[in-house]
Formats: C-alpha cells, structure tokens, sequence
C-alpha cells in the first residue's frame, strides 16, 4: 500500500503551504495537517439519532470505540469538497457536498511516542433518514454503525454512569449483522474541547431546523 502523503499547513492561517510530506514524516515533525468529519443525523418519529462508527479493533488509535460517523484526513492536493472520498469508502454513501451543513472548524492534537498529531479538522454534518441497510461499510475500517439517540448522548454527556443500548449493524467475519451495543462514556475516545458533547447539542439544534449552527 502506498504511503499517504499530506498538505502541511501554516499553524497561523491553517493554509497550505505548498509543503508536501508523507502522513509519517509530518507526525514524526508535528506538522498541521487537514482532516475531514462528517456526522450524520437521522429522525424517526420525532425521535434524533447521532451515527456512530465503532472503529476497527485493529485500529493504532482508539480500537473499537465510538467515534465520528466518517472521517479522515486529505490527501495531498484534496479540495475540502473531496473531503467525501472518506465518505463514499467507509460508509458507501455519495452524498453531495451542497448538502452538507459546514459547522466550521475544530483543532484536534495528540502527542504519542514518535507521533505528534496536529489536525485542523474540518466538521460537517448532514441528515439521512435511509435505513442503515443502505451503509456498505469498509471492513478494514470499521467494526459497525450504530444509531445513537441524542437525548441518551445528552445524558451520557451529563450524568456520571449514564449508559444505554443503541441498535446497529455489526460485522460477523465480512458480514453485516443487525446488532447493538452498550454505550458508555468508556466507548468514547477523550477530546479535550468535549468534542463528541459538542457535536451532540449541535445534532440537537440541527434537528429542530436550526440553520446558524457552528462548532
């Protein structure tokens, strides 16, 4: 498989530089680098879901835990509006970029050993009310989707031990089962802005119509 190789961006402006490195070469120097969420909602009798991907067991980072509905970084020359190839490769789906609500910007960084991770992230959001059925998820990346309710996030986010069941599809070897899970705020991986709180009340705001929304 070929190395990625990313835009680095100038921390000042967060635009591209005209500096190209490969993905490891810019974490090895913790160079910015741009990166793509897409968060999904969904409505079903009055009722507001946020999509969660459980991320592949396999995964460097955050194995097996709940985290955005679609996401990545750009490759090197990506536009924002290509941003979607994650899309269409982890979930399958085609969606236009004029339908998608741009909640603005979020910086995300992480130091690990050897690995300093520096991501201006880019945050979307969108409503599909298609059943899940109608996800192909890429099994290399993930494990499952799960349709979480907004009002349990909300709780989750606010009350200590809060926990519930959310109904997805899960992988069974390379076959898609209908399933679910037991969320707790353990599945969640830590941002240090409450990112996935955020983006919670946002889905919630969103879903009652509200259009100026931003992160």
């Amino acid at each position: 498989m070929a190395i990625a190789q990313v835009d680095i961006l100038d921390p000042s402006s967060f635009e591209k530089t005209g500096q190209v490195k490969s993905i490891y070469e810019a974490w090895e120097a913790g160079d910015w680098i741009g990166t793509f969420n897409l968060w999904v909602v969904q409505n079903y009798d009055g009722v507001g879901y946020l999509l969660y991907q459980q991320r592949c067991f396999k995964a460097q980072w955050a194995p097996g835990l709940l985290d955005v509905t679609a996401g990545g970084h750009y490759d090197a020359g990506e536009t924002v509006e290509q941003g979607l190839r994650e899309v269409r490769e982890e979930l399958g789906k085609d969606y236009k970029f004029t339908d998608l609500i741009n909640l603005g910007k979020k910086l995300y960084l992480r130091d690990q050993p050897g690995r300093k991770l520096r991501y201006a992230v880019d945050v979307f959001m969108t409503q599909d009310n298609l059943p899940l059925e109608t996800f192909r998820l890429e099994r290399d990346e993930l494990e499952g989707l799960y349709r979480c309710p907004v009002d349990d996030l909300i709780k989750l986010h606010t009350q200590p031990g809060y926990s519930f069941r959310a109904e997805g599809l899960h992988f069974e070897g390379d076959i898609l089962v209908p399933g679910d899970i037991l969320v707790t705020k353990d599945l969640i991986p830590y941002n240090w802005d409450n990112y996935h709180f955020k983006v919670t009340l946002l889905a919630e705001r969103f879903l009652r119509g509200e259009s100026h929304l931003l992160y």
